[in-house]
């Protein structure tokens, strides 16, 4: 099924760990993996690898991304390796995956074909109606009745993620502060009001294919019977909802499913969206026999770069992993500024970059990080 030579050739490329993780195809697999130490390499690699050893066919094999880009880049170096029966491996976001199941289902989830994702925009103008036509004691203040809004769609995201139906969090309320009843009944008559207008969230795409497999013991059956390994790229970014559609598909097999997770404990860059590293103990503690393997060589950074990343994250919980430089050259020291005012940093940045273009730096090499998109006006 593989291309021989692409696939040997990109093999002898690998480390120690890295064959490891490749070769270790069969049962629960997690792989702790710093940034820059090859993730997806070693993820496409290693679905190569299933297809030479096993005659497992290539439809299935899921993996799952976070984003369209990671996604993209996984198949074409899919196709690189392997040609043709690349584009036969499911190789998708969590939404996309939950979307195709909805689209191929159409009589198991109330769904019309004129369903429309949710913009923002209507978010902001179906909550603003609730509001307007009931009545709340805390979250509608009578000097500014939409001051809660932009915190109730955050507060109903987080539910969802977390993957707690208006239901499920009406069972959680005993003798509760009187905001998160006011929460409730919003809540509820959000998801009523998406219903009507025949519209849905991303995270209710997730919940309802949950749902739907916890409810519908065949319909569950039938995409464990088409689905033998199981790959889940950075694995710390998944939230509840995601985990648990992880562990639903794989639990035909107990706990000897062929389950690959990637992860970097201390890059948990979706927190915000409700990221979780419980999902990683779960993980271990649904599959005893996890074979753990440490990616620690980084292809990407100096030593010293990485030293200073680590400096800041050492007390973290869990220990930041130290991670080992394979760059060669001159490994520059890193300097720090400290400015009181930003106008002093932003003209202290232009006299810095003209020096360097001066000394024959060339622009596109130059590169500028800020925490906020504010602050690049």
């Amino acid at each position: 099924m593989t291309t021989s030579s692409s696939f040997t050739r990109e093999y002898q490329k690998l480390n120690k760990n890295q064959k490891i993780a490749v070769d270790s195809i069969d049962g629960p697999v997690m792989v702790m993996a710093g940034p820059g130490t090859g993730k997806t390499q070693v993820l496409t690699l290693r679905i190569a690898n299933i297809l030479k050893k096993t005659d497992t066919p290539p439809s299935s094999i899921l993996a799952l991304t976070f984003t369209d880009a990671a996604s993209n880049e996984m198949r074409q170096r899919l196709v690189n390796l392997i040609g043709q029966p690349a584009y036969s491996v499911q190789i998708s976001t969590f939404h996309s995956f939950c979307q195709s199941v909805i689209l191929a289902n159409p009589d198991l989830f109330i769904v019309a074909e004129e369903t429309e994702h949710l913009q923002d925009l209507d978010r902001t103008k179906i909550l603003q109606k609730i509001i307007n036509s009931h009545q709340f004691k805390y979250l509608k203040p009578l000097n500014a009745p939409f001051y809660y809004v932009s915190s109730i769609i955050e507060n109903i995201r987080i539910l969802k993620r977390e993957g707690v139906s208006p239901e499920e969090f009406k069972k959680t309320l005993t003798n509760p502060p009187d905001k998160n009843l006011d929460l409730h009944k919003i809540y509820s008559l959000y998801q009523q009001e998406l219903l009507k207008q025949g519209k849905f969230d991303f995270e209710d795409m997730i919940n309802w294919v949950v749902d739907k497999f916890e409810k519908d013991p065949d319909l569950l059956l039938s995409y464990q019977e088409r689905l033998s390994y199981f790959l889940v790229d950075e694995y710390q970014d998944t939230n509840s909802a995601q985990n648990q559609l992880v562990f639903k598909l794989a639990s035909y097999w107990g706990k000897k499913a062929n389950l690959f997770a990637v992860l970097d404990p201390n890059q948990s860059i979706f927190r915000f969206q409700g990221a979780s590293l419980e999902n990683t103990k779960e993980f271990i503690a649904r599959f005893p026999s996890t074979t753990i393997i440490n990616l620690n060589q980084n292809y990407r950074s100096t030593q010293t770069i990485l030293d200073s990343a680590r400096s800041v994250i050492k007390n973290n919980t869990p220990k930041a992993i130290s991670l080992k430089s394979n760059l060669s050259g001159l490994d520059k020291l890193i300097n720090t500024v400290h400015f009181t005012q930003s106008i002093f940093e932003d003209y202290f940045i232009a006299k810095d970059i003209k020096n360097l273009i001066s000394k024959g730096a060339k622009p596109e090499n130059m590169a500028i990080i800020v925490r906020h998109n504010k602050d690049l006006d």
